[in-house]
């Protein structure tokens, strides 16, 4: 009976110091490029600046948990074919017979298209690390690689600039000295597609590598692929059926994707952060001991 009770303080006490729990804070600053429907994109010239602030819950030296709030752009130039676009510099102002105002705009005559947006996205993300891992530590236990595995919500809000659609039948009208004008193409809020905004959740995935430069500061480079569930941040929303239209029936197919998990954007980015420790839990557990001292700064 007596070494059964010393084998379960043992296990406690061991139990009770694998968490070392802890918690910290930092900034990061980083770029980012966006992977969708465009075509012929050269992803080098198309790199925008992300920057943004987290928090992290260490549970122990493997796993922790990450808050973080992430701002920044996203920008994109290359082509798509078969689809009627025109530039917002484009735009013919003009009232009909009654007086109310309406819009046409100049047919592009290539395929070229561009996007410019701003974005921010809040995620709260897993992290497993690979090696044993202390927060404060600059000897042993302080490197490791770790994945991470998360879900958040991203808003993308449209700058009312960039590559439009067009209908899909010429309005040619005899008192306009311009010929092969469109009206643009308008969703239920009478938004122009670089008018619409995007809200949806994501789900972040990465790779990374923390490091601790002294007791209290750490740094960390972070690769990380996101699955947005919009397909709107390139403001080509299903494109697929703006290929597949009817110029006789001037509009578009409704919905032509087969799977709205598959026609979705992504986005990927790289990531530095520095992180400054602003809490430890230590704890002794001795067998003998009635009390576990605990301190905190």
């Amino acid at each position: 009976m007596k070494r059964l009770l010393i084998t379960f303080s043992i296990v406690l006490c061991f139990l009770q110091a694998l968490p070392q729990k802890s918690a910290d804070v930092g900034i990061r600053i980083g770029a980012a490029v966006y992977w969708g429907d465009l075509e012929n994109v050269s992803y080098d010239k198309e790199i925008t600046a992300l920057y943004g602030v987290l928090g992290r819950w260490n549970f122990n030296k493997r796993m922790s948990v990450r808050g973080q709030l992430i701002s920044g752009t996203q920008k994109s130039s290359g082509t798509f074919p078969g689809v009627n676009f025109a530039e917002p510099n484009s735009r013919i102002s003009l009232n009909d017979i009654n007086g109310i105002p309406y819009e046409l705009y100049l047919k592009k005559s290539d395929e070229s298209y561009n996007f410019n947006r701003s974005m921010q996205s809040f995620e709260a993300i897993f992290e497993f690390n690979f090696m044993d891992y202390k927060m404060g530590s600059i000897t042993k236990e302080r490197f490791t690689p770790f994945l991470s595995l998360g879900v958040g919500g991203f808003y993308s809000r449209a700058s009312r600039r960039g590559t439009l659609v067009l209908m899909p039948q010429v309005e040619d009208y005899p008192f306009v000295p311009f010929k092969g004008l469109y009206r643009p193409l308008l969703d239920n809020s009478n938004n122009k597609t670089n008018d619409a905004d995007a809200l949806a959740p994501i789900i972040p995935m990465g790779f990374g590598i923390k490091y601790n430069l002294t007791k209290r500061l750490g740094a960390c480079v972070e690769l990380c692929v996101r699955k947005t569930f919009t397909d709107n941040i390139d403001n080509l929303k299903d494109p697929k059926r703006f290929q597949n239209a009817d110029p006789l029936m001037n509009s578009y197919p409704p919905s032509f994707a087969r799977s709205v998990l598959v026609n979705n954007d992504w986005y990927a980015s790289l990531h530095l952060s520095l992180h400054w420790q602003v809490w430890t839990d230590k704890g002794i557990c001795k067998v003998n001991d009635k009390k576990v001292k605990k301190s905190a700064f």
